[in-house]
């Protein structure tokens, strides 16, 4: 995943955005993991920031309430 600063456009509702594979929001869990808006647990395999990009490395993490 790449994440860079855009120039802002108009406002969308979020049944209006085009289908993305990542959760459009994260809360930090503890044990370094997050979760994300559709109940999926990632962790930061990688993270590194250059000329204002970022390049980050996700791992999606089984689910810990079904082990």
């Amino acid at each position: 995943m790449r994440q860079e600063d855009v120039s802002l456009g108009e406002a969308m509702c979020p049944s209006l955005l085009a289908p993305c594979p990542l959760p459009s929001m994260w809360q930090l869990y503890p044990g370094r993991r997050y979760r994300g808006s559709d109940s999926s647990f990632w962790r930061i395999v990688y993270h590194i920031e250059f000329s204002g990009k970022e390049d980050l490395l996700l791992e999606q993490l089984p689910d810990p309430e079904r082990e």
